[in-house]
């Protein structure tokens, strides 16, 4: 759980981790970062935001556990579907996190994005608590990226997600309603190969 006790109507970071790391050859959320593994460093960076609440959503018996953690304050969230990809992991943790909370939006991140910026996140809920948007997304200097949040009335649209397409259609649904936040600099790096770790590491280690 985190910091304080949740309620209905916040926001919450739902982060998206039951990917299979095909492509890494071994389970990416836990290679090292500064902050413990790559999981651990997404969720202090969803922590530092500040004003939401966080849960995680992994594959039910996959090589993720709560340990992995190590005591930082989370919801954590499991589905049998997490094979049909990533589509099928955001509809189970919406779901469940309507079921427990009746959040009044959730962020959507991904886990292997470490270096997402706590202020998009931030400027991300509180343009939605200003303006009420169904949709608020993250604009960087180079595109669109997550953090991308849906207000309630579109939670039933993402419980109907599967597979491995995510939320991109419905983006492009509702694209009038997206309400966009400039954040500088580029958007967020997915970490999917050896070769993108590495010059991951290379970078965030020699900041420490």
């Amino acid at each position: 759980m985190s910091k304080r006790r949740a309620g209905s109507g916040d926001v919450w970071a739902l982060i998206l981790a039951g990917g299979a790391s095909r492509r890494m050859g071994e389970p990416k959320l836990l290679l090292p970062a500064p902050r413990g593994n790559l999981l651990q460093q997404t969720m202090h960076q969803v922590l530092a935001a500040g004003n939401v609440q966080m849960a995680v959503i992994t594959a039910e018996g996959g090589p993720l556990r709560q340990e992995d953690t190590e005591s930082v304050p989370v919801e954590w969230l499991t589905t049998s579907q997490a094979n049909r990809g990533l589509g099928a992991s955001l509809s189970a943790g919406v779901r469940q996190l309507e079921a427990r909370y009746a959040p009044a939006a959730i962020q959507i991140i991904l886990g292997d994005q470490p270096e997402i910026s706590p202020d998009a996140i931030r400027q991300v809920t509180e343009v939605f608590i200003q303006t009420g948007a169904e949709i608020v997304q993250a604009r960087y200097d180079d595109r669109p990226a997550h953090p991308v949040l849906f207000a309630a009335p579109l939670f039933p649209e993402l419980t109907k997600l599967d597979g491995d397409v995510g939320a991109k259609e419905l983006l492009q649904q509702y694209r009038e309603q997206i309400v966009e936040v400039k954040i500088s600099g580029n958007a967020p790096r997915d970490i999917d190969t050896p070769e993108e770790y590495a010059r991951y590491r290379e970078s965030a280690f020699s900041k420490i």
